[in-house]
């Protein structure tokens, strides 16, 4: 297998675990046990600090959306706002607080960090990194075509 089409494959890997994650989290809810179950559905008061994560993450959605696109079509500056992404879903992860999750939404999640190491490696260290540098512009002599 080519190494493009291993990166679409592992993109569309990538989309499919980060969006089966969040339906598996939701459907297996009831397979918590009690007190777990009603941590997560415990809703306190939404302040600023949960609407500024709410929007933190709806951003580094919208940037994992663009890197996904992006390293698909080879856009140049792809692989660099994947790496954000990832870094910035670290973060936010570490700040967010506990979290409760299944075990299957659990493997789902550790899949997706595995498969979202791949891509790095790929687009970083083998020599379809060539294909997200930028390119020079072409030179031209500022001379009209027909002199």
């Amino acid at each position: 297998m080519s190494r493009e089409r291993a990166l679409v494959v592992l993109v569309a890997a990538d989309v499919f675990l980060a969006f089966t994650g969040i339906g598996v989290e939701t459907f297996f809810g009831w397979t918590l046990p009690g007190a777990l179950r009603d941590y997560v559905r415990w809703s306190g008061t939404f302040g600023f600090r949960q609407f500024g994560f709410l929007f933190l993450w709806s951003l580094v959605a919208a940037c994992a959306i663009t890197a996904w696109v992006g390293l698909v079509n080879h856009w140049w500056f792809a692989r660099r706002l994947y790496l954000t992404a990832c870094a910035a879903s670290t973060v936010l992860l570490l700040f967010s607080g506990p979290s409760v999750s299944t075990p299957v939404g659990a493997m789902l999640d550790r899949l997706n960090w595995l498969v979202g190491g791949v891509i790095l490696g790929l687009v970083y260290f083998s020599e379809l990194s060539r294909s997200f540098e930028r390119r020079a512009a072409p030179v031209t002599n500022g001379a009209p075509a027909g002199v």
